[in-house]
C-alpha cells in the first residue's frame, strides 16, 4: 500500500487489467460485509486496438482509453462512493525479500531503504518504496525478514490522473498481489498458501506463508497463450477460441477436445508454479498447505483436477487445490448465486481493494 487515507466509510476498489476493468463496491453493517454493487467493461470494445490499455513499450498505463471507459462504467453503474483504491498490475511492480538486522522501528525505514538499493532495477529517486515484516512482531534481538515493493512514480502520477479525470479521488495504491492475498486469505490463516492467478496477459503466483506475503512472482504465459493455440490449431478467430476455450477447457468431450492444443501451454504454468512452491518448501522448511486459483482462465472445465492430478502425483503428502471464493465472506442478492463462480474468479482483485478500506 503506497499511501492511503482511511476517513471513508464505504470501500470502492478498481482493477484495471489488460483485457477488462473491474470494479467493486462494498459496505459494512455491523460485522457483516455486503456487495453494493460492482461491474466491468470489456477493453476490446472501450478502445479500438488490443493492448491499448498499456503502452507496449513502458507498460505505463493509457491515461486516455482507460479514464474514458472507467468513467462511463463508473456512470452507468450509479456508483456512491468516490474514494477508490487501485490495483497495481504485476508487471508494475517490484518485489524483494531480504533480511534486515535486530534494530528498533525508527530505524527500519532508513535501513530497508538502503538495503533495497541491491535489488531493485531502479533508482529509489525514481520510485516509492512500500515494505513489510514478514512475521508477526518486529525483533530487536535477531534478524528481521522484509517484503518491499516498489513502483514508479511515473506510474503512480498515471494513476492519479486517471482517478482524477474518473472523477474519483485515488486513496490508496498497491500490488494486486496484496489485494488478492487480502481477498483469499484469512487474516489470521496459519496456513501456508498458493495464490494461482491465471490472468489473461500473465500468471500471477504469491506464497502466503501463515498469513504474511514471502513471494510473488509474474511471468507471461497466461490465457492469452491458451486462446492462441485453440485459435491457431482450428483457424478460428480468438473471440471463437476464447469461447471454446471457457466451454471445453481441459475436459474430453464428444463434441470436441482441447487437452492436447492446451496441455503443453498448462505444462508450462504448472511448471512454473511448481517450481516455485518446491523453492518456497526448501527454503522455508515448510509444507504449502493449499493452491488457490483465480482469474478469468480459472473458469475453463477441467483445471481444478487438473492442478489436483498434476501437483499430488507421486506423493505422501497432498496439496488441497480449490478454486478462490472471496466473496464467500460477503452478503449478496441471492440472484447472483448463479454467477458467483464467475464472480469470485474475476473480481477478486477489485474487492480485495474495497475491502482495504476496513483494515
Amino acid at each position: 500500500m503506497f499511501f492511503t487515507n482511511k476517513k471513508n466509510s464505504a470501500g470502492l476498489g478498481v482493477d484495471v487489467g489488460t483485457k477488462s476493468i473491474r470494479f467493486v463496491e462494498v459496505s459494512r453493517k455491523k460485522n457483516n460485509f455486503l456487495l453494493d454493487n460492482y461491474g466491468e467493461v470489456n477493453l476490446d470494445h472501450a478502445c479500438r486496438d488490443f493492448f491499448r490499455s498499456f503502452d507496449q513499450n513502458t507498460l505505463n498505463p493509457d491515461i486516455e482509453n482507460i479514464y474514458k471507459a472507467l468513467r462511463g462504467l463508473i456512470l452507468e453503474a450509479d456508483v456512491k462512493t468516490k474514494s477508490a483504491s487501485f490495483s497495481l498490475p504485476d508487471f508494475s511492480t517490484f518485489f524483494s525479500s531480504f533480511e534486515i538486522p535486530p534494530m528498533s522501528k525508527k530505524e527500519m525505514d532508513s535501513a530497508v531503504g538502503f538495503e533495497a538499493r541491491k535489488y531493485i532495477p531502479l533508482p529509489l529517486s525514481e520510485v516509492v518504496l512500500d515494505w513489510q515484516l514478514m512475521n508477526n512482531n518486529l525483533s530487536e534481538k535477531e534478524a528481521n525478514r522484509v517484503l518491499v515493493m516498489a513502483v514508479s512514480k511515473t506510474a503512480i502520477g498515471h494513476y492519479k490522473e486517471i482517478a482524477e479525470k474518473s472523477d474519483l479521488n485515488l486513496v490508496s495504491l498497491e500490488a494486486e498481489a496484496m489485494a488478492l492475498k487480502r481477498a483469499l486469505v484469512e487474516k489470521n490463516s496459519i496456513e501456508n498458501i498458493c495464490l494461482v492467478e491465471i490472468g489473461f496477459q500473465s500468471t500471477n503466483v504469491s506464497i502466503i506463508k501463515q498469513g504474511f506475503m514471502n513471494a510473488s512472482f509474474s511471468f507471461d504465459t497466461a490465457g492469452k497463450d491458451l486462446t492462441n493455440a485453440i485459435s491457431e490449431s482450428f483457424n478460428v478467430d480468438l473471440a471463437e477460441a476464447e469461447k471454446a476455450k471457457r466451454k471445453y477447457g481441459l475436459v474430453d468431450s464428444e463434441e470436441i477436445s482441447l487437452i492436447g492444443v492446451l496441455d503443453p501451454i498448462m505444462s508450462i504454468i504448472f511448471e512454473k508454479v511448481k517450481k516455485i512452491i518446491h523453492d518456497f518448501e526448501r527454503s522455508e522448511e515448510s509444507q504449502v498447505n493449499k493452491i488457490l486459483l483465480s482469474g478469468g482462465s480459472s473458469l475453463m472445465p477441467g483445471i481444478l483436477e487438473y492442478f489436483n492430478n498434476t501437483i499430488n502425483r507421486n506423493t505422501d503428502t497432498p496439496i488441497i487445490v480449490e478454486m478462490g471464493e472471496p466473496f464467500k465472506r460477503l452478503i449478496y442478492p441471492q440472484a447472483l448465486e448463479g454467477k458467483m463462480k464467475e464472480i469470485n474468479a474475476n473480481y477478486a482483485v477489485a474487492l480485495g481493494e474495497a475491502l482495504r478500506k476496513f483494515e
